[in-house]
């Protein structure tokens, strides 16, 4: 945990959330735990709308109203902020994807991470440690 504690900005990747809200057994804790030390460490939580989106449909083929909870959260937290897709994090994007030839999706979230000036990345993907400078911190990593 103390990668975490360090951070300054952290970037939520898709993956630790998506286990957070399907309550994983084996993963929830250590995740929960790394969103409580951010809270009370008061540290910038960011997440790109690509994370937004696959939150939002998921939710929204269980239950309309979860899926407009889940955009308040997103958009009106004080610990939590949705970086936009603008060009800025397209470019990045685009340089990170040319380079490693990753899929768009993966690629956006690393653009938005950079252009976020995250320093840390919260992620299931240990691949991502050799594609940008950032701290790459997996659930693995704190088990």
């Amino acid at each position: 945990m103390r990668r975490i504690e360090k951070s300054r900005i952290l970037f939520l990747d898709l993956g630790p959330i998506l286990k957070l809200l399907q309550f994983d057994g084996e993963d929830y804790p250590v995740i929960s735990r790394v969103l409580d030390l951010a809270y009370e460490r008061q540290i910038q939580m960011v997440v790109s709308p690509v994370t937004f989106h696959e939150v939002s449909a998921l939710a929204f083929a269980k239950n309309e109203l979860l899926a407009r909870q889940f955009k308040e959260f997103f958009t009106r937290s004080r610990s939590l902020l949705m970086r936009e897709i603008d060009a800025d994090v397209a470019m990045a994007a685009a340089e990170i994807r040319s380079k490693h030839n990753l899929p768009l999706d993966q690629a956006l979230q690393l653009g938005t991470a950079y252009v976020a000036g995250a320093d840390t990345i919260f992620t299931l993907n240990d691949s991502w440690r050799s594609y940008t400078s950032a701290e790459i911190v997996t659930v693995e990593d704190l088990r």
